[in-house]
């Protein structure tokens, strides 16, 4: 029923471990700023997991799995996009720091679920 979003989700989760992979030698959000190549690399891999968040899940998976904050991955996604020049990398550095664990181990969740 769901095999497109199981393999969202795979990719999803693919993104997610890149992210922490990147972020396992940056000690501070100070240094996240000054490294470029993380940064850049960090951008881009949250940007496919807004796309594919927005694009790729069903509506009847978002809407039967609403524990994940679809809107708010998606909406992260647009902020980058849209407003790339202004965006606080702040709001980047603590959204990874804070709650790309949690979205980890919700899309791991989902996945034993489903699989």
């Amino acid at each position: 029923m769901y095999e497109r979003d199981v393999k969202t989700l795979n990719k999803i989760l693919t993104y997610i471990n890149k992210i922490e992979g990147y972020m396992e030698t940056v000690r501070s959000e100070d240094e996240f700023n000054r490294n470029s190549i993380v940064k850049d690399a960090v951008v881009f891999n949250l940007l496919q997991i807004g796309e594919l968040s927005y694009r790729k899940l069903t509506d009847d998976f978002k809407k039967k799995y609403k524990s994940i904050p679809w809107r708010q991955v998606y909406g992260l996604r647009n902020r980058i996009v849209h407003d790339y020049d202004n965006v606080h990398l702040s709001i980047i550095y603590s959204t990874i720091k804070n709650e790309l664990a949690e979205l980890g181990k919700d899309v791991k969740l989902l996945l034993e679920v489903l699989e």
